[in-house]
C-alpha cells in the first residue's frame, strides 16, 4: 500500500511539474496586419440615426373594449 501511494505521488508530481513548465513556456509572437481603406474610416451621417415614428405602430397592444 505504501508503494502504491508513493507511485501515485510521483506520478502526480511529474504531471504537475510538466503542466507548470508548459504554462510558463513562452508563446510564439504573431503579428497580423489588417488593411483598412479610408472609405471605411468615415463616421455615419446624422440621417442614419433618424427614427421614423410614423412607421412605428403598436397594433394589438391597446384595443378598445
Amino acid at each position: 500500500m505504501k508503494r502504491l501511494r508513493l507511485f501515485l505521488a510521483i506520478i502526480i508530481l511529474a504531471v504537475s511539474i510538466a503542466l507548470l513548465v508548459w504554462g510558463f513556456w513562452p508563446v510564439q509572437r504573431e503579428t497580423r496586419v489588417q488593411p483598412i481603406s479610408p472609405s471605411e474610416m468615415t463616421l455615419p451621417t446624422p440621417q442614419s440615426y433618424h427614427f421614423d415614428y410614423a412607421q412605428c405602430r403598436l397594433i394589438g397592444l391597446y384595443t378598445a373594449a
